[in-house]
């Protein structure tokens, strides 16, 4: 078992002796931060349950294990806060933006991964966020901007969000998503929706962030492959 010193969401240290939950991953959270997850891991789906504590001397023992894991490289190195990149930075975030393709069936395309998002960015048409750990892309979103005609505000659409697999259940997606909010704040937008696939187990993480699932209104789409059909005829 990996005793991790912090919350993952508020990342409150988290002594040894201290009340923390835990899921079967070792994701690992304060008891508010479990509490407000209903004690379901935001990032397995997973129950969080109360993780056992060690004695003076288990924690000595845990430092030896941990000193030695750092000289063999195996804890993951810490990452920074989500930066807003340019242009020219896309190069950095275009394997991601591929992998995040993949990941909802389409075929890997780098050169169309990184032309889209050279487009985008160049005609200021989406904001993207990346959050880097030494040096390297390991999490991005994308928000585009819209209007919201009742509300008469804008709204930006939290339309991507990835994080590489090895580094997942460690807040770089909490990152990304509170950003967004803060884009939002400082954009005097009314908020930021998103769409995800209904098997995503992530939806538990944004639902812990405050997203709601819209149930007063339908999403429909008219897709340019299909739309153009000939409309059935009436009998």
């Amino acid at each position: 078992m990996d005793y991790r010193d912090r919350c993952e969401r508020c990342h409150a240290p988290l002594e040894l002796l201290a009340e923390a939950y835990l899921c079967s991953y070792d994701c690992t959270f304060c008891p508010h931060c479990a509490s407000s997850f209903r004690h379901t891991c935001p990032n397995c789906s997973g129950e969080l349950v109360r993780r056992p504590r060690r004695s003076a001397l288990g924690g000595a023992a845990i430092g030896r294990r941990e000193s030695s894991e750092k000289r063999e490289g195996v804890p993951l190195p810490p990452f920074g806060p989500a930066e807003r990149i340019g242009p020219a930075e896309v190069d950095e975030v275009a394997p991601l933006f591929d992998a995040y393709r993949q990941f909802y069936r389409e075929s890997p395309d780098p050169a169309l991964a990184r032309q889209f998002l050279s487009d985008r960015l160049e005609r200021g048409e989406s904001t993207i966020y990346v959050v880097r750990s030494e040096g390297r892309a390991i999490g991005f979103s994308q928000l585009y901007p819209m209007f919201s005609s009742t509300a008469c505000t804008p709204l930006w659409v939290l339309n991507d969000l990835y994080v590489v697999p090895e580094q997942r259940g460690r807040g770089v997606a909490t990152l990304l998503l509170e950003r967004a909010k803060s884009l939002a704040r400082e954009t005097g937008a009314s908020g930021v929706i998103l769409d995800t696939a209904v098997d995503n187990p992530a939806q538990h993480l944004y639902e812990a962030h405050g997203w709601r699932q819209d149930r007063a209104f339908l999403h429909y789409e008219w897709m340019r492959d299909t739309g153009d059909r000939d409309p059935p005829t009436r009998a």
